[in-house]
């Protein structure tokens, strides 16, 4: 333990980082790489700057680098898209809940011993990860794990803080790309990548901008005693929105989800047309199991409930929390195919089927 923690603090050079009040628009003014979507991080020169590294923080975190890691550890499905599509997997050694994860060529990695697991059900076990001799580790933080977090840093492992999580936008959380680009010094494959993906974005919601019908939809399911669902201004809301759809709830001002009442999601939603994304359920008998009350909509009577189930990993992890938020432009295309089929002809789904 001694000794890889000796070698760990010789990597301290690598990147470097400090805690300084940065605003949004100061850091934006800097941002070399013309961020267009993204609000919560720029970048200036070599620096990375993140600007809210966790819900309601009040200083941002400035990251310097001159070395790109060699060796790191990332923490959520969602950082992986960002490594393959930069073609920078090789640099990853460690996961922490190697279960959700759904890539084939991350798990063959794994399956390899390339990658190490260190930790379980979202807990980081330090022991393991300094047997990984990372260079970095990419964390995220929903503002309790700062305990954790300072034991890495005290251990001599620099930790970057990544707040794609709190974008709002689906453009927004797939820039983050540039985040990876820019602390590997690939920036111009990252600029690349995501210009592609924008451009197809754009170009599918550009299929729904004049249409007159726009099918109502509601999403989530029953928690205990509250349905959950998307705010107004959630994500999940905003890709309803340009698949040329009428999210029920698409007015509230709400960022994160909403805790409502079966009563009050009956009396909004019951003729609905479409009900999409129920979880983790598989079928309608599956759903009527559940909840028997979930037959009185009319999309449940109609055959019209889709989930974001059509890949999932040898685990049971869902894809679509893996890779989606770097590919909305595959969901843009899976919604359109949803609601508007006669716009997209000869779609294939990728994350989205319809319950049997």
């Amino acid at each position: 333990m001694n000794k890889c923690l000796l070698c760990l603090l010789t990597l301290l050079c690598l990147i470097s980082c400090k805690e300084k009040t940065t605003t949004e628009d100061t850091a934006k003014s800097h941002n070399s790489n013309n961020l267009s979507y993204a609000t919560k991080f720029a970048i200036d020169g070599t620096k990375l700057i993140v600007l809210e590294p966790w819900p309601g923080a009040l200083q941002s975190r400035t990251y310097e680098f001159e070395t790109p890691p060699k060796r790191i550890v990332v923490t959520s499905t969602t950082h992986l898209p960002y490594l393959e599509l930069l073609g920078l997997e090789d640099k990853l050694v460690g996961f922490v809940g190697t279960d959700y994860i759904t890539s084939e060529n991350i798990n063959k990695r794994l399956a390899k011993g390339t990658i190490k697991e260190v930790g379980t059900n979202g807990a980081i076990n330090l022991e393991l990860l300094l047997s990984c001799q990372p260079d970095v580790v990419i964390v995220f933080d929903m503002g309790n794990e700062s305990a954790t977090l300072d034991k890495i840093s005290a251990a001599g492992i620099p930790i970057i803080y990544n707040a794609d999580f709190l974008e709002n936008s689906t453009l927004g959380r797939a820039e983050w790309i540039k985040f990876f680009g820019a602390l590997f010094d690939v920036s111009d494959s990252a600029n690349a990548i995501f210009d592609q993906i924008a451009n197809r974005y754009n170009e599918l919601k550009s299929l729904t901008d004049n249409l007159i019908d726009k099918p109502k939809i509601f999403s989530g399911v029953m928690y205990g005693d509250a349905w959950f669902l998307p705010g107004g201004q959630n994500w999940s809301a905003q890709f309803l929105k340009d698949a040329g759809g009428t999210y029920i709830w698409g007015n509230d001002a709400t960022s994160g989800w909403l805790e409502v009442s079966f009563e009050a999601v009956l009396n909004k939603a019951r003729t609905a047309d479409f009900w999409i994304g129920v979880a983790s359920i598989n079928s309608l008998t599956e759903l009527a199991a559940q909840d028997l009350r979930y037959t009185y909509f009319e999309a449940y009577q109609k055959g019209n409930i889709f989930n974001y189930n059509k890949r999932l990993g040898p685990h049971g992890g869902f894809d679509f929390f893996e890779s989606a938020y770097a590919r909305p432009d595959l969901v843009l295309a899976d919604l359109i195919g949803i609601l508007h089929p006669e716009l997209l002809p000869d779609h294939e789904f990728y994350y989205f089927q319809k319950l049997p």
